[in-house]
């Protein structure tokens, strides 16, 4: 009994230092991104389309890097993927575009000098018998040198990388560091989105993930930080998809707000003792409410959802869930696209799943 509780302790100490590992990971840079963005007509732009009744859009991400003062990891490039949850919402142009970069300006001015030299030398002895010897000696010598000058390009280094996603749904930017460039700060990226012709208002998934070095002695790079965002477009002079917009940012912070707020709570039901937790690492114990819920619901497209696996959620938290799906909905029917969902309890109706 003693080696079974040394092993349940083992197995708890294990458990939180993976947690605390994963948390310094993800601490090291934060990133933001604007929460709402106009999209503007694009069709001046003189862009071919590829779809039937669509037409052009542009919209513009401010994306924010900060990085933790003193940290010992290295972070050496980010990169940002942008992806519409619809396949006849396509993108048709994005900038910055790949970009070379060198820390010399102009081309290098090359010399080369060629020496060559030859020489010759010959040495030549006789005797004759009774009269005497002679010696003889000669040298050649030829010096030749010979300057080239030429100009050569400098090498380049990668900065900026892109290129479309997902069968053009969506857009990656990776941006490196250089001699010439930081990488905090806030930067544009634009994306023009060809889309259909009732599309007035939509969401796009959006993933920044950081990757470098985790110390300053380390050979590999890996992923130091990963961070998900929503962002809410709208038909810029369209007041109504703007006022749906911004109450889906708003039931979206709510939800998120309420989730933290409950966060014991939703542990305490989740995992009634420690021994519950260890089993849910290990894959032996399911817990009663799942444990990314809140991500199914917001980076998961549509709104159907099994309510029934959120019905031990604290009353405040499902009231904020069937807010936040009522004002996604709108959202999502707003895209003029083939693929809305419909709101699905799957055997619970609203009032049900907040009485509960």
């Amino acid at each position: 009994m003693q080696s079974f509780i040394s092993f349940v302790r083992l197995c708890l100490y294990v458990v939180l230092v993976t947690a605390s590992t994963v948390s310094i990971a993800s601490a090291q840079v934060a990133f933001d991104v604007n929460p709402l963005v106009p999209a503007r007509d694009a069709s001046a732009y003189g862009l071919l389309n590829q779809l039937p009744n669509s037409r052009m859009v542009d919209v513009q991400l401010d994306v924010s890097a900060l990085f933790t003062p003193g940290d010992a990891a290295v972070v050496t490039e980010y990169t940002v993927r942008i992806v519409s949850r619809h396949e006849d919402v396509q993108v048709a142009d994005y900038s910055p575009r790949t970009e070379m970069q060198s820390d010399i300006f102009g081309p290098l001015q090359v010399s080369q000098d060629n020496d060559r030299v030859r020489e010759a030398a010959i040495r030549a002895a006789s005797a004759y018998p009774g009269v005497g010897s002679a010696l003889g000696y000669a040298y050649y010598h030829d010096n030749e040198r010979e300057t080239v000058h030429f100009a050569r390009k400098p090498s380049l280094e990668l900065v900026n990388a892109s290129g479309t996603l997902e069968r053009r749904r969506g857009v990656y930017f990776k941006v490196r560091q250089s001699s010439q460039t930081t990488l905090e700060g806030a930067r544009p990226f634009r994306v023009v989105f060809e889309v259909p012709n009732g599309w007035r208002a939509d969401l796009l998934d959006v993933t920044i993930e950081a990757a470098g070095l985790e110390h300053a002695g380390a050979k590999r790079t890996r992923v130091l930080s990963s961070q998900q965002f929503v962002v809410a477009l709208y038909q810029e002079y369209d007041d109504n998809s703007a006022n749906t917009a911004t109450r889906y940012v708003r039931q979206q912070e709510n939800l998120k707000h309420f989730a933290r707020t409950f966060a014991k709570k939703i542990e305490q039901r989740s995992f009634p003792t420690p021994i519950h937790k260890l089993g849910a690492r290990l894959d032996m114990y399911e817990p009663s409410i799942p444990q990314q819920w809140l991500e199914s619901l917001v980076y998961q497209q549509g709104v159907s959802y099994d309510l029934t696996k959120l019905s031990d959620l604290p009353v405040d938290v499902r009231v904020a869930i069937m807010n936040y799906l009522d004002q996604k909905h709108l959202m999502e029917s707003m895209s003029g696209t083939l693929q809305n969902a419909s709101i699905a309890s799957r055997g619970l109706s609203s009032s049900e799943f907040v009485r509960r």
